[in-house]
């Protein structure tokens, strides 16, 4: 029997505003409880509320949020993406990457969500220090992305292999001095 859950709908769409819209965190998670005490397995409620305590930087619990909502749904790239992002910045480079690569291999994606996953997989790859393989697919993107999307990308990429080869440079220029 499929049932429609009103409530949950009505509780996600005011958590989903407060969060985009308001930047109100404390309200948004207020309403996407509730959402979720009326059907614990709403999809987008899952979402939201990962992406909720992915700001509020609470990583592991909403590692779990994301894992359930995989389980509702497998092949989702949102989870999927956020489950990457997650793993990035708890610095667990290599499982961000392979759990990212699962979204890149598919053709659906629309231009902004795919843009999104291409500067995540040049962060991985930057934080690896993996500057070549991240240049190389700066170099493929043209075909993929929006020409504003590309310059942003390299851009920052460009500015980062700048700014590390001016730390480099200097601290190699450093001398140490000692008081006896």
């Amino acid at each position: 029997m499929n049932v429609v859950y009103f409530e949950a709908e009505k509780y996600y769409r005011l958590a989903f505003d407060y969060f985009h819209y308001e930047n109100n965190l404390h309200l948004a998670y207020k309403y996407i409880n509730l959402a979720l005490k009326n059907n614990r397995h709403h999809l987008k409620s899952l979402l939201l509320k990962g992406e909720i305590l992915l700001k509020k930087r609470e990583m592991n619990y909403a590692l779990k949020i994301f894992a359930k909502a995989e389980k509702l749904s497998p092949d989702n790239p949102l989870c999927i993406f956020f489950t990457a992002k997650i793993y990035n910045l708890l610095d667990e480079y290599k499982k961000g990457l392979e759990i990212l690569d699962k979204v890149l291999i598919r053709q659906e994606l629309n231009a902004e969500f795919l843009s999104e996953c291409y500067k995540l997989k040049i962060d991985i790859l930057m934080n690896l220090n993996q500057y070549k393989k991240a240049e190389k697919i700066l170099k493929t993107l043209n075909n993929k992305l929006s020409s504003d999307d590309i310059f942003d990308l390299e851009e920052n990429f460009y500015k980062t292999i700048e700014n590390k080869k001016y730390f480099e440079q200097n601290t190699q220029n450093r001398i140490l001095h000692v008081n006896f």
